[in-house]
């Protein structure tokens, strides 16, 4: 089995790999001032939660976006298995070309399976604390994307720099014209969100001159894509797979 760490701004998830099988995900709270040993057990008792001890793990990956964190939680996983992580970065094999610099590692594990997995052209959209679009051509080459704020986090911006607009949770709407202040908060994040992933997947289509498959991940997108006009795949798992396929691809080239 193979261990599978995702570093992002608000969780940090766990999943464990089995080739190209996902047998288990998990998630803990990103803190940043955690310390290494904490981490550590963690880590621990959330894989034995999953009836996995950390000695069948036979390596480690590990994708981040909070580089403060990457090695404390590399080494986490290392005291726990024994085994040196793999860090996602466009100098590993990834199966892609690049048109496009500085891309972050979960764009570039979320690529990685879209070219692996689905039809391209394709446009893969990852609704976490920021929201990232990745355009991969029929080519396999990483065109670059689109970056802009979450849906939580937009919604945390315009109740803190606003007097009378409250916190809410977004939920899944069930109709469109909102009637109250939160149904006007939740369903304007919710449907110009969807808007938004419409629009652009339109226009990259039409740069592109090609159909264009679109894929979206992430907690909220099975809120977000019954919201949208045009047919939009879910797939929960594209950064896991993404992870499964880099680590089939490359650890025995560099001996992990």
């Amino acid at each position: 089995m193979v261990l599978a760490v995702d570093i992002g701004n608000s969780n940090i998830c766990i999943g464990g790999l089995d080739g190209q099988q996902i047998l288990f995900t998990t998630r803990l709270v990103t803190r940043p001032h955690c310390t290494g040993d904490e981490y550590t057990a963690e880590l621990k008792f959330l894989l034995a939660q999953h009836g996995v001890t950390p000695q069948r793990c036979d390596g480690v990956i590990v994708c981040s976006v909070v580089p403060a964190l990457t090695k404390i939680l590399a080494g986490a996983c290392k005291r726990l298995t024994g085994r040196d992580a793999l860090f996602v970065s466009t100098e590993l094999e990834t199966g892609l070309t690049y048109a496009a610099t500085g891309m972050g590692q979960d764009r570039i594990a979320d690529a990685a399976a879209a070219a692996e997995y689905y039809p391209l052209p394709c446009m893969t959209v990852d609704l976490g604390t920021a929201t990232t679009y990745n355009i991969i051509s029929s080519a396999r080459t990483f065109l670059g994307g689109f970056i802009v704020p979450g849906v939580q986090t937009s919604l945390r911006a315009i109740s803190k720099g606003t007097a009378q607009l409250p916190p809410i949770a977004p939920e899944p709407p069930d109709h469109l014209i909102g009637k109250n202040t939160v149904e006007c908060l939740n369903n304007g994040a919710m449907f110009g969100t969807a808007a938004m992933l419409d629009g652009l997947a339109a226009r990259v289509e039409e740069e592109l001159g090609q159909p264009l498959t679109v894929v979206a991940t992430g907690g909220l997108a099975p809120y977000i894509t019954p919201c949208c006009k045009r047919d939009i795949l879910y797939d929960g798992d594209l950064l896991f797979k993404g992870l499964a396929y880099l680590f089939e691809i490359n650890h025995g080239a560099l001996g992990l």
